[in-house]
């Protein structure tokens, strides 16, 4: 069936994310636009994390904890690395100069809950990755790029104080391919479709993910 296009905004709102992130890394310094930038891009990733729930939920055929558990991890990850710009904005407003001790405690806790995040979306991925594999509701692709994902953020989550997360550049590639796997599938039975006869009844559609 087609999907609905709330559906379908929930879907793209993964590749806003993963774009939207990425462009807000910049070079390290602080920026205005990129911050803006980048809370835009976490807060969109939350409906698309929930999109994803409920296509696991409805290939699962009844309630399940491990999908209310994966998509919870995934907010709770989407959460922290949103609080790790707020080290930066206070820095900025606050005008502290580099090297101060007020600067560097800042940008400690900046770099901490950026870490501290990967490890519920490793959970995400993980959980994630099982269940595509386990239903096929999902092309397989789908599900082993989610558990490579998270054996690499829950890898880079450990270095504790660590300064680099190339883990991130992951999740965010799979997060934009598989964003762009579901408006595709959604678009291709948006063309296909057979129109309804004139004075047929239609019922509410159901999201399909297609593969």
């Amino acid at each position: 069936m087609v999907q609905q296009p709330s559906s379908r905004s929930a879907a793209a709102c993964g590749a806003v994310f993963a774009l939207g992130l990425f462009l807000a890394a910049g070079d390290g310094g602080y920026s205005t636009a990129r911050a803006v930038i980048a809370t835009t891009a976490l807060t969109l990733a939350i409906p698309f994390l929930c999109y994803l729930g409920r296509i696991l939920r409805g290939a699962e055929g009844a309630p399940n904890w491990v999908v209310d558990a994966a998509v919870a991890s995934g907010i709770t990850g989407i959460v922290l690395k949103l609080a790790s710009g707020v080290p930066e904005v206070a820095q900025h407003q606050a005008h502290l100069g580099s090297g101060s001790e007020a600067q560097e405690a800042l940008a400690g806790l900046a770099a901490a809950s950026t870490v501290a995040s990967l490890i519920p979306l490793a959970l995400f991925c993980g959980a994630t990755g099982a269940l595509i594999l386990r239903t096929k509701v999902l092309p397989s692709w789908v599900g082993v790029g989610a558990v490579v994902t998270a054996a690499a953020l829950a890898v880079n989550g450990c270095v504790i104080g660590a300064s680099f997360v190339p883990a991130v550049l992951i999740f965010l590639l799979w997060t934009l391919l598989t964003s762009l796997h579901l408006l595709r599938a959604s678009w291709r039975r948006r063309s296909t479709s057979p129109r309804p006869r004139a004075g047929a009844q239609t019922g509410p559609a159901a999201p399909s993910p297609g593969r």
